[in-house]
């Protein structure tokens, strides 16, 4: 069954058919597995990839590491929040470590970023 998944993870729009001639088990029954796994939420979602640059629209990720200082009675919540309502930041993380924060930083140059 985690052939399956594999083949799923590795590319969500081959068909349960062609899943079926893969793994050598009937379609019904790999349309069973999907279903199945869709509703106990084994398979969470399905993901489009874009090729953003295909499209003239490149962008740049960079990832910051930052070390503050937390703020007394709301630790790294309060700094963080201020840092995501930043128009370039796509996520942020609070990590162990060297540093406090992880920023991911989306720009379409680095200029931008």
């Amino acid at each position: 069954m985690n052939e399956i998944f594999e083949i799923l993870e590795d590319n969500a729009r081959t068909t349960p058919e062609q899943i079926a001639t893969m793994v050598d088990i009937s379609a019904s029954k790999v349309k069973s597995i999907i279903k199945k796994a869709e509703e106990d939420k084994t398979i969470l979602k399905y993901k489009t990839i874009i090729n953003w640059a295909k499209l003239g629209q490149e962008e740049i990720l960079a990832l910051i590491e930052v070390k503050v200082t937390p703020q007394r009675d709301v630790g790294f919540d309060a700094i963080a929040e201020r840092i995501c309502h930043f128009p370039q930041v796509f996520s942020a993380y609070l990590v162990s470590g060297a540093y406090d924060l992880a920023i991911l930083i989306k720009g379409k140059n680095m200029r931008e970023i």
